[in-house]
């Protein structure tokens, strides 16, 4: 298990706490097992570069990333330090510490001991050697006999969006570049407009942070959960829409989603967190509810919600596999400012937005070209089975190249839609 860069950065940080040369950057607790970090966000009116980003920069001029003279890039540097922070195995954060709305707000990490990441290791190999089975053969032992070891040997506490930090969220990746256990094509996802049930607009999101989604009114730069960190998209313009009646009344719908929401996807699932005035109503294979039984439920505000689960969607994909349970959705549904009691009814509501995760479409589409293969007596079926053999093993590997199981206590769960 390769741990040397992992090994430097525990020094390191020890080292720098030792010095007591960085101001917020101190001890937790007694028996010095976590530490508390600065996370000033640059935004702050009381924000010093010189003093909240100095931990930061040390980290890159000790990484050679940055020298005297270089152009100052406080955003940059607290980036690669987070980043390795969360893919370094010696350390996790400990969210429930972490205070990040206060005037000097820092996060606290705990350090690991060997022993427990050990323990991780060989309860992550043995989660990334779950098999999925195409006609007997295990796709996971095809792409993990030599590299499992090393995908295996990473994890990551995830971080999430708060009021204090536009960064604040599951990261498994230094944007520049994009790290090696972190496959980005888990951050692509399709996202389909409908107004009265006719589609609209489709926008492909590919950015490693996600994106905002809201009407075209500019927020500006610099604003808490700007375009400056993440990707903009748009609601159409309700002037788009034919009948007079339901544009007015979609146009005064669009006025109560200003603030819009956030969306982020990553090997885990989707993410969401609702931050305009509208309510919001959901259907997908999320942390709550059923594939099979539908039951959408709303969205609470400034609430951070796991509405699609990568490893619930695999769960039913081996089950439709084996003819077991109907083909699970890789799209979750959202309804805007109209309660949704069933997906039946969905293209009578003004606006729906669809997102679909494309790497599990593009899985999903694999297992029905195996599954259609038997009836088909075509001189390419030798072809297309490698094919989707290889599509398979593709976007597997990159699952358990994945940094690791994330701990329930992250996540808040949503609340289940009431009379």
């Amino acid at each position: 298990m390769s741990t040397s860069g992992g090994r430097r950065l525990k020094q390191w940080l020890m080292e720098q706490i030792q010095s007591a040369q960085y101001s917020g950057l101190q001890w937790e607790d007694e028996s010095r097992t976590m530490f508390r970090i600065p996370w000033k966000h640059a935004g702050k009116q009381d924000y010093n570069q010189e003093v909240d980003a100095s931990i930061f920069k040390a980290w890159a001029v000790f990484k050679g990333k940055f020298k005297e003279g270089d152009k100052a890039e406080p955003a940059t540097w607290k980036t690669r330090l987070r980043c390795a922070l969360n893919k370094s195995p010696d350390f996790e954060e400990v969210t429930e510490r972490s205070q990040l709305d206060i005037s000097e707000p820092y996060k606290v990490y705990r350090i690991v001991p060997e022993e427990e990441q050990k323990r991780e290791f060989g309860f992550l190999c043995l989660m990334c050697s779950f098999p999925v089975k195409i006609h007997n053969t295990s796709i996971i032992q095809l792409v993990l006999n030599r590299d499992l070891e090393e995908s295996c040997s990473i994890q990551a506490s995830p971080e999430y969006w708060s009021q204090g930090s536009i960064n604040a969220f599951p990261l498994h990746q230094d944007p520049l570049p994009l790290g090696m256990f972190f496959s980005p094509a888990f951050s692509h996802i399709m996202i389909n407009f409908y107004y009265g049930g006719k589609l609209m607009q489709n926008t492909m999101v590919t950015h490693p942070e996600g994106c905002r989604i809201s009407p075209q009114q500019h927020l500006g730069r610099g604003a808490l959960y700007s375009s400056d960190s993440m990707q903009t998209v748009h609601f159409p313009s309700a002037e788009l829409i034919e009948f007079d009646r339901q544009r007015h009344v979609t146009r005064k719908l669009l006025g109560h989603l200003e603030r819009g929401v956030l969306v982020r996807a990553n090997q885990e699932g989707i993410f969401i967190k609702r931050l305009c005035q509208s309510r919001i109503f959901w259907s997908g294979l999320g942390e709550v509810g059923s594939q099979y039984s539908p039951m959408p439920c709303k969205l609470e505000r400034d609430a951070v919600v796991k509405i699609f689960d990568t490893g619930r969607f695999l769960q039913a994909l081996q089950l439709y596999q084996e003819g077991q349970f109907p083909a699970p959705d890789p799209t979750v549904t959202l309804c805007f400012g109209e309660e949704l009691h069933d997906l039946s009814n969905a293209k009578s509501k003004l606006i729906i937005v669809q997102i679909t995760v494309v790497n599990c479409q593009h899985l999903l589409e694999a297992v029905n070209m195996r599954r259609s293969q038997p009836y088909c007596n075509n001189s390419n079926l030798e072809m297309s089975d490698d094919a989707a053999t290889d599509q398979m093993a593709r976007i597997y590997q990159d699952l358990c190249s994945y940094s690791g199981p994330q701990r329930p206590a992250c996540y808040r769960d949503n609340m289940p839609i009431t009379a």
